[in-house]
């Protein structure tokens, strides 16, 4: 259940976002107060009408008529406006809340992603925030009205008839303590709800993501299931929700109704004595209708409010946390980097040290290849080099500066990556290329030379749209060798000082590699270099080896001296790697 202080931060939240559009909500709410003085006045008219039916005065009645109808029309007309600037805020209002998550996901450090699956992510962006949409606008808008008529119902009955006016406002409290009551149970299953819905989208997610696996190992009906038996958790929790509206429908019907019977069998009486008139008994009875009606619609707004407080409580928690940002901004980085005594373990795994107390040094300019057996820690060093995460000890040096006081936008302006299994979007080539610019638009010019520069250019325009090539999901559409030069084009055009190379030529044939390697060449050029490979022909590129076991530095130097120290731990990782490849051993 969420805490008392959570809830007033949401709720508060909530008003927050309707000042943003208080200008169009004062339009809609003035519009709205024209309706209700249409439709309070028409019961008054109704029992003069029913009053005077008998009156030799046609001309009166077809006047009163007239009036009548005109009031009809402005109330329609009035009912038209209010509805389209209550609904059509509500669409405003999702659009700026879903652009502004959208923004504060994006802007999360990479740890709330190690805790947050995309699918939950997703879910929170589409029927979270939609929950907005008709409690916040058109829902308060009938808030709103339902008050204004229930106060103005309330004062013309008491003009018409004290006696049965307070036998009806008897029943208030009840309705009251109905609301309350069931906003509690609303607030609570709502929240239950919306995190069922979010493991729904995150088991599809997952399974949809990774389709090709799960073919590959025949694995459909697994999948299947998963997700049927998230959904069957989300589907048992709305029927829960939706008894429970059921029987708050119920009891709000017989009370609004029941209250009704009570009023005509008490104004029969007060006819009979001579004390209202057959058309204030009318007038009564509708303003009694208007009443209840809006202690009803009050009493399933603070249902629905608190349903939607609950259902978007982890949204304003989400827009909050941003990554680090604002520290220096230096204009030259001469691509230095050293890592002193550092030490770190994933937040998620405390318990466990995938760095422990490493130091190194790298030159700018210098080529530098880590090696290690899988889990020494070798994409820990390049995922904390691009701040990624804060070492609990240490300090990593680039530069000259502490990166914990560099902005960390401007960090990354100064790095590029080229993985093994390239990251593509599913635009076209120019814009994966492209992408490695954020901070202003890329020339057809600048993208065709970085491509050419990759050794891409050439197979891009045997392409029947060149450039405009869609690459499919993943890159899909493309070979590995094709997907690796089109990274190495988009970081060739980043233009950055330091240069991360993960296994990028592991898992490519022989000609591909030939060709990728000769884009890699050029790029390396007068670039600090930092090679995470396992092939021994790529490391004696490299004029500085690092070895690491359990995150730990065990050995450190060139690749030839390395080669020759036939105890150490780089003879050792060499030497299996070339029997695997049924090479002879060093």
């Amino acid at each position: 259940m969420m805490p008392a202080d959570q809830n007033s931060k949401v709720q508060q939240q909530m008003f927050k976002l309707l000042w943003l559009f208080r200008w169009r909500l004062a339009c809609g709410f003035a519009l709205m107060v024209l309706t209700v003085i249409f439709q309070l006045a028409l019961p008054k008219g109704l029992a003069y009408f029913i009053d005077h039916l008998n009156t030799p005065d046609i001309a009166l009645l077809n006047r009163l008529a007239i009036l009548m109808l005109g009031i009809l029309v402005l109330q329609a007309t009035a009912m038209a406006g209010r509805y389209y600037v209550f609904e059509s805020t509500g669409y405003l209002l999702v659009h700026h809340v879903r652009k502004q998550l959208y923004q504060s996901i994006l802007n999360k450090p990479v740890t709330f992603f190690d805790k947050h699956h995309v699918g939950e992510l997703n879910s929170r962006l589409g029927s979270d925030v939609e929950a907005l949409h008709d409690t916040l606008t058109m829902g308060l808008a009938l808030f709103l009205r339902a008050s204004l008529l229930f106060i103005g119902a309330l004062i013309m009955m008491l003009s018409i008839s004290l006696s049965l006016a307070s036998v009806l406002i008897m029943l208030i409290p009840l309705s009251l303590f109905m609301a309350q009551w069931i906003g509690k149970q609303f607030r609570v299953r709502s929240e239950q709800k919306q995190d069922a819905l979010a493991a729904c989208g995150k088991t599809a997610q997952e399974y949809l993501s990774h389709i090709r696996l799960v073919k590959a190992f025949n694995q459909q009906s697994f999948a299947n299931q998963r997700y049927v038996d998230a959904n069957k958790k989300s589907l048992h929790i709305s029927l829960k929700n939706t008894a429970l509206f059921a029987k708050f429908q119920s009891g709000s019907l017989l009370l609004t109704f029941g209250s009704l019977l009570l009023t005509l069998w008490l104004g029969a009486g007060q006819i009979s004595s001579g004390n209202i008139s057959t058309g204030d008994l009318t007038s009564f009875v509708l303003y009694a209708g208007m009443l209840s009606m809006s202690a009803s619609t009050l009493s399933d707004f603070w249902g629905e409010w608190m349903r939607t407080v609950g259902a978007t409580s982890k949204i304003f928690n989400l827009m909050s946390d941003a990554e680090h940002s604002g520290g220096s901004q230096r204009r030259e980085i001469d691509g230095s980097i050293q890592f002193q005594n550092l030490s770190f373990s994933y937040p998620e795994r405390p318990e466990h040290c995938a760095l422990q107390q490493l130091s190194f040094s790298i030159q700018p300019g210098e080529k530098v290849a880590l090696v290690g057996p899988s889990g020494a820690g070798k994409s820990t060093v390049v995922a904390l080099l691009m701040g990624f995460y804060q070492p609990q000890q240490g300090q990593i040096i680039f530069g000259s500066e502490n990166l914990t006081d560099l902005d960390t936008a401007f960090l990354r302006q100064q790095i590029a990556v080229v993985e093994q299994e390239p990251s593509l979007f599913s635009g076209s080539i120019f814009e994966n290329i492209a992408f490695a610019v954020a901070e202003r638009d890329v020339s057809n010019a600048e993208v065709i030379k970085a491509a050419t520069l990759a050794c891409a250019d050439e197979f891009i325009r045997r392409f029947p749209q060149g450039y405009q090539t869609q690459v499919g999901e993943h890159g899909a559409q493309l070979s590995g060798g094709q997907k690796q030069r089109i990274a190495i084009a988009r970081a060739i055009l980043r233009n950055p000082r330091v240069l991360i190379l993960d296994e990028a030529t592991s898992a490519l044939d022989a000609a591909s590699e030939t060709l990728v390697q000769q884009a890699l060449d050029y790029l390396m050029q007068d670039r600090t270099t930092l090679i995470i490979a396992h092939r021994f022909s790529t490391i004696t590129r490299a004029d500085k080896v690092l070895v690491l076991e359990q995150g730990r530095l065990v050995q450190e130097g060139r690749p030839q001296h390395l080669s020759a120290q036939q105890k150490g731990a780089f003879y050792q990782l060499m030497s299996m790697q070339l029997r695997h490849s049924a090479v002879n051993p060093i």
